[in-house]
């Protein structure tokens, strides 16, 4: 009877090892990306002669939501819907912001506000997409248009009722937009009413 072989000792998967210093790679490669965005910022500042200090510095904000955009198009799992969502906030906070600065209308926070939500939307769309799942797309587009739906009424209420910018209705317009917004809370309960009914049949 022959001897029987001692068993050979397991193999060291390769992989493990090459990708090791993907994620250092990675973090550089943002990294530097970053410096060279924000030293492009600071150069065209110069020439052109933008008071960056003054009308810039919202770009501080919106150039890493733009880099964590990137690198979310790369990354899988978790971690990137993670990467997707919290670039689009802040991209979307940055680009407000920029608004707000130049024209100096910080009292529009009282309805801006819904477009973070509606950030987190495009933050799953853009993972969907990249990642190939349908069911973040359809999730991110109706929070997307919830929330566009709210800062519209927003825009309308606290810009043409109350008028926090400057600017007010006059009475033609406001019945119109009054009862424009009646009658589309009227249609929403009435769908979500025979919604129900039918499900509960």
């Amino acid at each position: 009877m022959a001897a029987e072989r001692p068993p050979s000792a397991p193999v060291a998967q390769q992989p493990a090892t090459s990708q090791a210093p993907a994620r250092p790679r990675r973090q550089s490669t943002v990294v530097g990306g970053l410096l060279i965005l924000i030293g492009a910022i600071l150069l065209i500042g110069q020439f052109v002669r933008i008071d960056i200090g003054h009308f810039g510095w919202p770009f501080f904000i919106i150039a890493p939501g733009v880099l964590l955009l990137f690198v979310a198009l790369t990354a899988r799992g978790p971690a990137g819907e993670g990467l997707a969502i919290a670039g689009s906030i802040i991209t979307v906070t940055g680009l407000i912001l920029l608004y707000q600065n130049v024209t100096d209308h910080f009292e529009s926070w009282a309805y801006a506000w819904a477009l973070i939500p509606a950030a987190v939307g495009i933050g799953m769309q853009v993972y969907g997409w990249a990642a190939g799942r349908p069911g973040n797309v359809r999730v991110g587009t109706r929070l997307l248009g919830a929330s566009l739906v709210v800062f519209f009424l927003g825009l309308l209420f606290f810009e043409g009722v109350i008028g926090i910018g400057g600017y007010q209705f006059d009475q033609t317009a406001g019945v119109l937009v009054g009862a424009a917004i009646i009658g589309l809370g009227a249609l929403m309960l009435i769908g979500n009413l025979t919604s129900s009914r039918r499900n509960s049949r």
